[in-house]
């Protein structure tokens, strides 16, 4: 009977221990799980934080001048934060020999604001043709810690129209314009004839009638994007009373489709702007004459201005028109 009870007291307490040990399991499971949600749900909130954050709608423009056929300055107006590292760079894949340059250490300042001059070594002059600038945002390794915060991984928070790239987003800008070299035009034009006063006062209009009709094109090529060169004409100004005077005559086609009167308007408006600017910069021409056709309007000459010189600028002297 004793052995009885003891053997029955023994189990009772094996079984008492077993409960404990099962409940001991199950708290140990729970907390478990706690935990493991707790860490999924931080790491959760961590990329949602960064999925959410403020996204950066990258605006940049970029600008060119041009000293004395030897320098190029590119200078640009952004929205980057300070302390932006960006690469910039400049080619010619035209020229004779192909032209490529750039650098990667330039620094966005305050405002947004950035620059870089490209000049050749010895002081030579830039081969002419048709030249691209780019300016793009540097690898993140390449960027402080500020900036990475602002731009996210890989560039996850750049958006906008200057923003490319998939999982690896730049922010990036272009400018395209022309260069011309007058030293090359006057080496040319010196090897065709030869060394009599007369040829050479022949070759020195040569020049300068060359150089006015390449500013002329450059002007609205790099400025009138809805308007096509016909013709231009440089004829040498024989009722002026000082040497190496032009007149200009400048057929241009406003290809825009508008209203006649929004016609009107805007060819009125690039003839003033190209007269500005040629007053300003190209001394030689006495005279401009800007005649327009409006293929969308009339298939004959639609419009007419005609400016004189005046000190160093040009002012109106007539206009006229069918677009009214």
């Amino acid at each position: 009977m004793i052995d009885l009870i003891g053997k029955y007291l023994v189990w009772r307490v094996i079984r008492i221990n077993f409960f404990f040990l099962l409940i001991l399991c199950t708290l140990l499971i729970s907390a478990c799980g706690k935990a493991e949600n707790t860490s999924t749900s931080s790491s959760n909130l961590k990329e949602e934080s960064i999925e959410t954050k403020e996204k950066l709608n990258v605006k940049i423009s970029l600008n060119k001048k041009i000293k004395d056929n030897k320098k190029i300055l590119i200078s640009g107006k952004s929205n980057l934060p300070k302390d932006t590292k960006l690469t910039i760079s400049l080619e010619c894949p035209k020229c004779t020999n192909y032209y490529y340059d750039f650098s990667n250490d330039v620094t966005v300042k305050e405002d947004g604001v950035f620059d870089y001059k490209f000049a050749n070594e010895e002081g030579e002059e830039f081969e002419g043709g048709k030249y691209t600038a780019y300016a793009e945002t540097s690898p993140d390794n390449l960027q402080t810690e500020d900036v990475r915060a602002i731009f996210g991984k890989d560039g996850v928070n750049l958006v906008g129209s200057n923003v490319s790239g998939g999982t690896d987003r730049i922010a990036s800008a272009e400018i395209n314009f022309k260069m011309k070299n007058p030293s090359k035009v006057k080496q040319k034009i010196k090897k065709n004839n030869a060394a009599e006063f007369t040829q050479k006062k022949d070759e020195e209009l040569s020049i300068l009638k060359s150089e006015a009709e390449y500013e002329i094109e450059s002007i609205v090529e790099d400025n009138y994007t809805t308007a096509s060169i016909e013709k231009i004409e440089i004829n040498e100004d024989m009722g002026s009373g000082e040497p190496n005077k032009f007149i200009a005559l400048v057929h241009l086609s406003f290809d825009a489709k508008n209203s006649a009167k929004t016609s009107y308007d805007m060819t009125e408006m690039f003839s003033d702007d190209l007269a500005a600017k040629i007053g300003s910069d190209n001394d030689s021409i006495s005279q401009l004459s800007v005649f327009w056709k409006v293929p969308y309007i009339s298939d004959k000459s639609a419009a007419k201005f005609s400016y004189e010189r005046s000190g160093d600028k040009m002012i109106i002297k007539s206009k006229s028109t069918i677009l009214k």
